[in-house]
């Protein structure tokens, strides 16, 4: 019978194998720059093409295991599970030791439960990885989603101070959509009702910017590039990240630029380099209610359950996934910094909101920026 290789047994199969090695079925199309048709109702799909394709689509073959790696992976697993049926069967007989005359009560009703523990496993799963490649996929994805702001918005003087606040908010405004489009498309955030959702992006989007300008922050010249998916870097890309350089530091002040330079910084190196800690980071914040260190009240959430789930569940994600690339201390320290991080980011853009208030017409501000600085 005949089948078709999904994708992602495609890409496992492939990807660690050189790119140059690989052969395409038209080679005249290698010289001429073109790309052979990957379509899913093409029976033959060329093998270069198509893993072409994959990496260009987000796939990372970093995240494959080599049979070493699972072969490690197996007997790490092996090994816990080892530890954990120890673990149950010391505390059992610790318990029947104490217990010798009296029969062994698991639970009672007016009892505490005695909890028998073990050893929790760090290791990522499978499914871990799978959920990892589908968030670094929504990430890619959201960014192409609507135009950039160097492609919209014009380098051009603003005749006025207030014409020049505006150009910065209209700026934000872009990233806004692109991080909204972003986290539509984590299901744990599109199950919550229409309520949750707005209530968690009107108080917590705000303080995921510094966050996603880091991934395009040049550490050396100190200025943020726009949506910039590439390594290269066009003239006008560097020329729009100059201009809003100089924008921002005319707006908002010079000391104002340092702190959020100094911010930007501590974020490129807890990130090293790996926009999945990012992407993660930026998760687990937006489901974290009370982030906002905004003066309003904020509004109480129809299912606290729920998002408190989802806020786990990326928190543990993000440290599992820093013990996968480091090791368990060194991921407990990059946690103990990233709570740090975050109260920095909460004043800042405390001080940010007020400086806002208090100099701008808000009848000027676009409607999303409106609702997310809390203007209205």
């Amino acid at each position: 019978m005949f089948t078709i290789e999904g994708k992602d047994a495609f890409f496992r199969r492939n990807a660690l194998h050189p790119i140059e090695k690989t052969k395409c079925l038209n080679p005249k199309h290698i010289l001429k720059g073109i790309r052979c048709n990957i379509r899913y109702d093409v029976r033959q799909k060329c093998q270069r093409c198509r893993l072409l394709k994959c990496f260009e689509s987000g796939m990372r073959k970093d995240f494959i295991l080599t049979p070493e790696q699972k072969l490690s992976k197996q007997q790490r697993l092996e090994e816990n599970r080892r530890m954990r049926l120890g673990q149950v069967h010391s505390n059992v007989s610790d318990i029947q030791r104490k217990n010798t005359n009296e029969p062994l009560t698991i639970y009672n009703k007016y009892e505490p439960v005695i909890t028998i523990t073990s050893s929790p496993s760090y290791s990522l799963t499978e499914v871990d990885w799978s959920c990892l490649q589908y968030i670094r996929n929504a990430y890619l994805s959201a960014l192409q989603s609507s135009p950039s702001a160097s492609s919209v918005i014009s380098l051009e003087l603003a005749p006025d101070k207030m014409s020049a606040y505006m150009n910065t908010l209209d700026i934000q405004n872009f990233a806004a959509v692109k991080l909204i489009n972003f986290i539509r498309q984590i299901p744990e955030f599109e199950e919550l009702d229409e309520s949750d959702r707005l209530i968690l992006v009107k108080y917590n989007l705000v303080l995921l910017f510094s966050i996603r300008h880091a991934l395009t922050f040049d550490v050396t010249r100190e200025i943020i590039y726009d949506d910039n998916m590439n390594n290269s870097v066009s003239p006008a890309e560097e020329a729009f990240a100059q201009h809003c350089k100089s924008l921002f530091i005319l707006c908002y002040g010079y000391e104002f630029n340092r702190l959020f330079m100094s911010i930007l910084h501590i974020i490129v190196s807890l990130v090293d380099s790996d926009s999945v800690i990012a992407q993660l980071l930026m998760l687990n914040m937006i489901f974290l209610k009370g982030l906002s260190a905004i003066d309003d009240q904020e509004t109480s959430l129809n299912n606290n359950q729920r998002v408190f789930y989802a806020h786990s569940k990326y928190t543990d994600l993000l440290f599992r996934y820093l013990i996968e690339r480091t090791s368990f201390n060194a991921a407990v320290i990059k946690m103990i910094r990233i709570v740090e991080l975050l109260i920095k980011i909460q004043r800042l853009s405390r001080d940010f909101h007020r400086y806002i208030k208090s100099k701008i017409d808000i009848n000027y501000v676009n409607p999303l920026m409106k609702s997310l600085l809390h203007l209205t």
